[in-house]
């Protein structure tokens, strides 16, 4: 068993090594003395200066390895790889800071599924329209304004898709000025917050500019051609001109000279060449559709309920005397207008039923191409610095714990014993004595 003994002897050595070390003895060929009380002081004080000089190691190297330093760095010609990874605080300037919309977003309207449909084509137009004198018919018989009022409704359909043209053509021509590459997120955000505003703006707009007009037409007292505001009564001369009135089942009896949106419900009559246009028989109701004080005020307060029934459509297009056949509108769960909804509330949408848009932000950065791109980067600090720095600080420490932990510990012993400590005047050659540990001058 050498090697056990060995091992044994070696762990014994070192054991009586560390026992015994003193690094407060006094100085080989020096004047000063160690007796044995001094040299159990002096080892108590080694090994309270060895674990305080261990911990305070210990808590510097994590001290100085956790520090993390916040640096700049900068990247030419960054790859499109490298731009999506970096992170949101770095700085690429573009290239070309003037762009325009269309350059990376693509929009597109969708329009309410009537203007696609046949209610909107001279077929229908025609199909409904009465070659007799329609003035002739009763004031809210359809058959008077039918006609009329789907021209009115083609027509919104027909300005709704060049105004929407006309508005996108400008607004993908609009500048997005971009000085910095933005993120991902940021881009999305601003060019979301745009086209929101782009849309809002735009049915706002064509809203007040359609209510304008009406506003005019009512103002100047422009006659209908089909007397559906002002009546011409012949029975003497000179002939006599007499506002339209209608029924509203919510506000009552109105004329169109008091209230432009006067509107009662469109009905089917049986009296033909009644002595004047309030006269009515047997009537039969057209769900949703309005008669009022022109076709097209009409129109926008109906709705198109009936267009989505092939009976209703089938009961209105047979008091015509067409052979055209016609297939009502699909009711789409998705649509996100009703039914029921009013034509104005749809042409107050400028009849956009949905918007495809496509934002392409990897378009947008080949267009931006930042040239360098300056990021901050955390740096923390490698094993190889930690060293460094611990050698830089080991001079100073040692020689502060040195002359500071004898100093201290000297001071609890006394503190211990109830000795007073001495005058500071006193010099370091201080023991203890034997018999009582009092402290004592040499």
């Amino acid at each position: 068993m050498p090697i056990v003994d060995f091992c044994r002897q070696t762990i014994s050595s070192w054991k009586i090594f560390f026992v015994n070390l003193n690094l407060f003895q006094p100085p080989v060929g020096s004047n000063q003395t160690e007796d044995e009380q001094q040299r159990r002081f002096n080892i108590l004080v080694t090994r309270i200066y060895i674990v305080l000089f261990t911990c305070l190691l210990i808590y510097l190297s994590l001290f100085i390895y956790s520090d993390v330093k916040d640096i700049i760095e900068k990247r030419d010609n960054p790859t499109k790889k490298e731009l999506d990874s970096f992170h949101v605080d770095a700085e690429c300037p573009c290239s070309r800071i003037s762009l325009s919309h269309g350059e990376f977003i693509s929009l597109k309207a969708i329009l309410h599924q009537i203007c696609s449909s046949d209610f909107v084509l001279d077929r229908w137009i025609k199909a409904i329209y009465s070659d007799s004198n329609v003035t002739y018919f009763n004031l809210n018989d359809f058959r008077t304004f039918g006609s009329a009022q789907f021209q009115a409704l083609a027509g919104f359909c027909d300005q709704s898709k060049s105004y929407l043209r006309q508005n996108i053509e400008l607004f993908e021509k609009r500048t997005f000025i971009s000085p910095q590459l933005l993120s991902r997120s940021l881009f999305q955000e601003e060019i979301n917050s745009a086209i929101t505003q782009f849309q809002q703006t735009l049915c706002k707009a064509f809203a007040a500019e359609l209510d304008l007009i009406l506003r005019v037409i009512s103002s100047n007292q422009l006659m209908s051609g089909l007397q559906t505001n002002f009546i011409i009564s012949y029975g003497h001369w000179p002939p006599k001109i007499n506002p339209a009135k209608y029924n509203d089942k919510n506000k009552g009896f109105c004329n169109c000279v008091s209230d432009r949106r006067c509107i009662s419900n469109a009905i089917f009559s049986d009296i033909f060449g009644a002595q004047n246009q309030y006269d009515s028989g047997r009537e039969t109701m057209l769900p949703g559709l309005q008669s009022g004080c022109s076709p097209v005020t009409s129109i926008l307060a109906s709705s198109l309920q009936c267009f989505y029934n092939q009976i209703c459509l089938n009961t209105l297009v047979s008091v015509f005397p067409t052979i055209e056949n016609f297939s009502a509108m699909a009711s789409n769960n998705l649509s996100r207008f009703g039914p029921y909804a009013t034509v104005q509330s749809i042409v107050d949408k400028l009849m956009v039923e949905d918007w495809l848009m496509n934002v392409s932000y990897e378009k947008y950065r080949d267009n931006c191409a930042p040239l360098s791109c300056t990021y901050p980067k955390e740096m923390r600090s490698t094993l190889v610095d930690v060293v460094v720095q611990l050698i830089g600080l080991l001079s100073g420490l040692i020689l502060a714990l040195r002359l500071v932990i004898p100093i201290i510990v000297r001071f609890i012993i006394n503190k211990l014993n109830n000795v007073q400590s001495p005058p500071s005047t006193l010099t370091r050659k201080q023991f203890y004595s034997h018999d009582s540990y009092t402290l004592l001058r040499v």
